[in-house]
């Protein structure tokens, strides 16, 4: 049985003409034909098997059995997943009838079984409950295919070599041979080129309104580090919240808010946003409701209504409807794709200057496990822009990837927001109480604080609530690091800032500086 190897991902530009891009676009349909077929047999197999008697009878098995997964429930599921042909390779052979269609002209057997796989994963995930029922691709909505390995289907080959090194080479498919834009200076492509390559993925992206390739070539080994992404021994304390983000290490510590520089991108997407509403308004006024008038709950009142009144847009109209599209229209729908793009690829670009800066301080990140969903749900914009969870998932492989880990304890158990290490209370506090204030003289921010009290949980305990006042020593040694931190942090004049950022600078970071400034947040808030 082998084992599985560490692998990474090194993306290069494709040289492509148009009657190359022509064959491409074909090819991605028919994958895209196959994919969907292979959905859509998957969900009928998955509607039959559940309904079947040896699925329920799998259902009402307990799930444990002597403290320990029930082995019979899960013969049972696999019973009923053999008798309806619900597993991966039985879709293969589902499969096999493309090859030998119209579509296997443009797809090899070998893609059209990693297809297939793909069809089947993304049922696989809504059948375990882990995600939403797949849809089906509309078109030019597949923009990737892969092939099994590096042997056939969709493959790289070398042509230059350089003091014995790989520096170019080509993607060959199906009798398509494509050219790369290969940078000689570049050490993450020549690392990426040197290394054994596993499989290659094609993806297709639409940048400015016209399409680009580009290939990713899946290799085994650890990805190339930069010289000044140095990695330090040590624990980290993260405390990640909606817009920022508390990093506490033994002689460090920082709140800053969240991908920052986003924002003004974010920006021109809702300017966008609201501009094609008003154009899909008006190329379909019969599929609205007609606008009304309400009276405003304040009283207040805009200059084109009459006082204390608003226009309130109609709302969509039930039942199918046809809808007409204009051409700036759909200009302005091209360019807010592109804005998408951009604000995607910065705020990849900017967790992962995070992810260096807090691997600098340590390698070993403790943080709480939160529910993003449940993030979602209360801060559904700033998660949207700002993607914690993609963040931590970014963090988790760069820190295993370097020989370190993360540890994500429960809230249950350890409580930071409401313990105090000194005297061991533990207090509910309301989200807009943003500092933590003991009786035993204990003030620091709420966030940093929480942080800092992350490096001292083991086995999803806390040590403090375990032995009060066992934090001490550790404690006197950070707190003016902690508090130092908060004070770097002030509000800037026509800038919207954090509600957890601190609205009085200190002068030198001392507890009574920080009483006055938490007496002056509270006033503001009444």
């Amino acid at each position: 049985m082998s084992t599985k190897t560490p692998s990474f991902v090194c993306e290069i530009e494709l040289n492509t003409t148009q009657q190359i891009e022509s064959v491409l676009n074909v090819r991605f349909n028919a994958a895209r034909q196959i994919y969907n077929a292979c959905l859509g047999e998957s969900l009928r197999r998955l509607k039959q098997m559940r309904k079947s008697d040896l699925w329920q009878i799998a259902l009402k098995l307990p799930k444990t059995k002597d403290n320990q997964p029930n082995p019979e429930r899960k013969s049972a599921f696999t019973a009923a997943r053999a008798e309806f042909e619900f597993r991966e390779y039985d879709l293969h052979r589902y499969a096999v009838q493309f090859s030998h269609s119209y579509l296997g002209d443009h797809v090899d057997s070998n893609t059209v079984q990693k297809i297939a796989s793909r069809a089947f994963a993304a049922v696989m995930r809504y059948c375990l409950g882990k995600g939403g029922k797949p849809r089906f691709k509309g078109k030019n909505r597949l923009d990737s295919v892969e092939g099994k390995s590096n042997t056939t289907g969709i493959r790289f080959k070398p042509s230059e070599l350089v003091n014995e090194k790989i520096v170019g080479g080509s993607i060959v498919w199906s009798g398509l041979k494509m050219s790369m834009i290969v940078k000689p200076n570049d050490p993450v492509h020549l690392h990426g080129l040197n290394s054994r390559i596993k499989y290659v993925r094609i993806v297709r992206r639409e940048i400015r309104g016209s399409l680009r390739w580009f290939v990713q070539l899946i290799c085994e080994g650890l990805p190339f580090r930069k010289p000044k992404n140095v990695v330090s021994p040590g624990i980290v304390g993260l405390d990640i919240g909606p817009s920022t983000v508390a990093i506490v290490s033994e002689d460090y510590a920082d709140l800053q808010k969240f991908c920052d520089s986003i924002g003004d991108k974010a920006q021109k997407i809702a300017k966008y946003q609201r501009k094609i509403e008003r154009q899909r308004r008006a190329n379909n006024p019969g599929n609205y409701n007609p606008d009304k008038w309400v009276k405003n709950a304040n009283g207040t009142a805009r200059l084109s209504s009459p006082k204390s009144w608003r226009r309130k847009k109609g709302t969509l109209k039930q039942g199918r409807h046809a809808w007409n599209r204009s051409k700036r229209m759909d200009a302005n729908q091209t360019k807010l794709r592109g804005l998408h793009g951009k604000l995607s690829a910065h705020r990849k670009s900017l967790h992962g200057e995070l992810v260096n800066n807090v691997l600098a301080q340590g390698s070993t990140i403790k943080l709480e496990k939160l529910s993003y969903k449940a993030f979602q749900r209360m801060f559904g914009k700033s998660i949207g822009q700002r993607a914690p969870g993609m963040f931590v998932s970014h963090l988790r492989r760069k820190a295993e990837s370097a020989g370190g880990m993360m540890d994500e304890f429960s809230t249950r158990t350890t409580r930071l927001s409401q313990t105090c290490h000194g005297c061991g209370t533990i207090e509910k506090k309301s989200l807009r109480q943003r500092w933590h204030d003991c009786s035993c003289g204990i003030v620091q921010q709420r966030d940093l604080y929480s942080a800092f009290l992350a490096t001292c949980v083991e086995d999803d305990r806390l040590v403090a609530s375990v032995t009060p006042g066992a934090l001490g020593a550790r404690y006197a040694e950070i707190d003016y690091t902690l508090r130092a931190a908060a004070s770097r942090t002030k509000s800037v004049i026509g800038q919207a800032m954090p509600a957890n950022f601190v609205l009085v600078q200190s002068q030198n970071g001392s507890p009574a500086d920080f009483q006055n400034g938490l007496a002056q947040i509270t006033k503001t808030k009444q």
